[in-house]
């Protein structure tokens, strides 16, 4: 098989979970938790794992951090669970180094995000940059990490791919967290053959679903709830994936009465899992105690853990 073949016919498939990074009370990468945290991964119906991404606070550790961090995934994760390491910086020549890591020690794929300090004006410079780091892992396949309302780039995603086809020999697809679904569906039509749309808007999987959009990341304690929704959908029980992506935005609307943003989602999932993923780092800050307690009891009266 050719090269360029073997990069069109790749595919994630299954769950992606997008994985919190454990600190410690000190905010140092707490290692001693990776291999309880792949084996909940595993247990909870989660084929592989997007490592150092947002809710990762990838762009809060270091680059030596980032490389170490993913090379404990990739030891915890023994082969049952495919890395997807995100190496997007806000400087090409970072980006480059760690994908070239990422390559070295044998991850399933890269992503990035493009920089959004100094941003890509135009989508023929997010080519540009992203064949450039691209380039980097020549034998891994390649997303575009495209989540405008962070990073503040809204470019067209479907027309970086039309350009980048040609000129990015590994990219298969992109991670689209943006909120728009008519992007996420426009990007999906720009060559079904070869590019795939992981769904990072989880909340609308079951609309993701009907336009053949069919591979959600969402946070690790959602794996179980998604894996049902897509069994009960591919065997055409539509009433009963309504009523399981209900309760998915029940648990979203939870999220979103305490602030909606990492540091509760964090402890979300610290507390279903019992796994003390530990505080964020500066400039987020955790939830106080008395919040933390208010989302426990709520979390647990959906009954899904």
């Amino acid at each position: 098989m050719g090269e360029q073949q073997k990069f069109r016919d790749f595919r994630i498939k299954g769950i992606v979970s997008a994985p919190f990074t454990p600190f410690k009370s000190d905010g140092d990468v707490n290692y001693d938790l990776f291999p309880a945290y792949a084996k909940y991964l595993q247990d909870h119906h989660f084929q592989h794992a997007f490592v150092n991404g947002t809710l990762a606070e990838g762009m809060s550790q270091t680059i030596d951090e980032r490389k170490e961090t993913l090379e404990a995934w990739m030891k915890a994760a023994d082969g049952k669970i495919g890395i997807i390491a995100h190496v997007g910086t806000n400087n090409l020549r970072d980006a480059k180094e760690l994908a070239r890591h990422a390559e070295k020690i044998g991850v399933e794929a890269i992503a990035a995000l493009a920089p959004s300090f100094y941003k890509p004006k135009c989508e023929e410079d997010l080519v540009d940059y992203m064949a450039e780091l691209a380039a980097a892992a020549p034998n891994t396949p390649f997303y575009y990490y495209c989540i405008n309302f962070v990073t503040g780039i809204y470019l067209n995603s479907a027309k970086f791919l039309s350009l980048a086809k040609d000129r990015i020999p590994t990219l298969c697809g992109l991670k689209h967290s943006s909120r728009e679904l008519t992007s996420a569906h426009s990007c999906n039509l720009v060559d079904k053959d070869r590019f795939q749309v992981l769904m990072g808007t989880d909340v609308q999987y079951i609309t993701a679903l009907s336009v053949k959009i069919e591979v959600p990341v969402t946070a690790s304690y959602l794996g179980d709830i998604y894996f049902r929704l897509k069994s009960a959908y591919d065997k055409g029980d539509k009433n009963t994936a309504d009523e399981i992506q209900e309760t998915a935005q029940l648990i979203n609307d939870i999220r979103g009465r305490y602030g909606g943003d990492i540091p509760v989602a964090k402890k979300m999932f610290s507390i279903v899992s019992g796994i003390d993923v530990g505080p964020v780092r500066m400039p987020m800050k955790d939830i106080s105690k008395e919040k933390e307690e208010g989302l426990r009891k709520e979390l647990l009266a959906t009954g899904c853990w």
